[in-house]
């Protein structure tokens, strides 16, 4: 196989990929990991590599387990790296981890799938309040103070909208198992 310089090659099909299953392998990185950003930074190591590589990826097999393999290896790379910290995982733990994950793999993509159904079915002031909360650097006090009540009923207010998506997400997966 012929292997191109990546500055030579059209980065659309990877691109394609990469935003497509993005999702899916920082999931699998965040397994491995109690820091969210060695997390990150061992995304950001596998972006690179599966760019690097990109060239021997065979497009008739399912990209995620073959970039999850490289997202394998740089987190035991950065596990080696951080051996000395006592919040990182033993080689055999990120072993299993990773080897669990492959096995609930679909089942997470179920539960994903329903709690998108199951965002849609909610008030949008409600995703408002989701988005506010968890997709911006926003505090709790901050969006009190914006939505002008406190702290303490938007916590209320959050944990009434996580338990409708709790039970609604447990329905629909249960209703696909039959």
């Amino acid at each position: 196989m012929t292997h191109l310089n990546p500055s030579d090659r059209d980065p659309t099909p990877f691109v394609e990929l990469i935003v497509k299953h993005e999702r899916a392998l920082m999931r699998y990185i965040r397994a491995m990991f109690v820091r969210a950003d060695d997390a990150e930074e061992v995304w950001q190591a596998t972006a690179i590599v599966l760019w690097e590589k990109f060239d021997e990826y065979d497009p008739r097999r399912d990209f995620l387990p073959w970039a999850q393999k490289f997202a394998y290896f740089e987190s035991l790379n950065l596990r080696r790296k951080r051996a000395r910290d006592r919040m990182v995982f033993s080689e055999s733990v990120m072993r299993t981890l990773a080897e669990t994950h492959d096995t609930s793999r679909e089942r997470l993509n179920q539960r994903s799938r329903a709690l998108q159904i199951c965002i849609e079915q909610l008030p949008s002031a409600d995703v408002l309040l989701l988005r506010s909360r968890y997709e911006s650097e926003t505090t709790i006090g901050e969006l009190a103070e914006r939505m002008k009540t406190t702290a303490k009923s938007l916590y209320r207010r959050l944990d009434r909208i996580r338990d409708r998506l709790a039970q609604c997400v447990r329905k629909r997966v249960a209703l696909a198992e039959e």
